[in-house]
């Protein structure tokens, strides 16, 4: 069974993306992210918990843990009425027609704690990953600075900060996976 297709389960991890169709955009402008996320609060949280996200201008990532009041058939449901929505409202504003996003969306189960770690990590680098920004670490359409700041927000942060042993512990985690991830590439560069 691929990772499109797997039947989702409450109490376990998820990491949920998707993409553009083509080489669409699915946010233009910063309010095109602001009512994604509002969406999202409204459609996605009361059937799971966030617990990350990163959206990019063509593709979007989300951590999510579905409720244990809910299925896995709602939670889809969930999720193609927050993309239809979006693409709804985004047709209409930018004069455009057709589908919007790839279908299915990719829900992978998170089968272990390594797996989770790294997940949570990938989903918060992937501005950098993109060369969105430099300064990952406050881009403003990623929950990383939700555990950095310890701000408030509709994210459940407590999850993820008891899984790293609080948060000096999760940014320790952020910060060494990115000077990781900088030498690397940085010594790809220079091969």
């Amino acid at each position: 069974m691929t990772s499109n297709t797997h039947i989702m389960e409450p109490g376990i991890f998820y990491h949920v993306c998707n993409r553009a169709v083509g080489k669409d955009v699915l946010f233009k402008h910063f309010f095109d992210y602001d009512d994604y996320l509002t969406d999202i609060e409204k459609i996605i949280l009361p059937v799971a918990n966030l617990n990350a996200y990163c959206i990019l201008d063509n593709h979007y990532h989300l951590l999510v843990r579905i409720r244990e009041h809910a299925s896995g058939f709602e939670f889809s449901q969930a999720v193609n009425r927050l993309q239809s929505i979006h693409a709804k409202r985004f047709n209409y504003k930018y004069k455009r027609k057709g589908g919007l996003f790839l279908r299915p969306f990719n829900r992978i189960p998170i089968k272990n704690d390594g797996q989770l770690a790294w997940v949570f990590w990938y989903i918060h680098r992937n501005p950098l990953h993109h060369g969105k920004t430099e300064n990952w670490e406050d881009y403003p359409y990623s929950s990383y600075s939700y555990f950095k700041y310890n701000r408030a927000s509709f994210l459940d942060t407590s999850t993820m900060l008891d899984f790293f042993g609080g948060q000096d512990q999760l940014i320790k985690h952020h910060e060494t996976q990115a000077e990781d991830y900088l030498l690397k590439n940085m010594n790809l560069m220079l091969d």
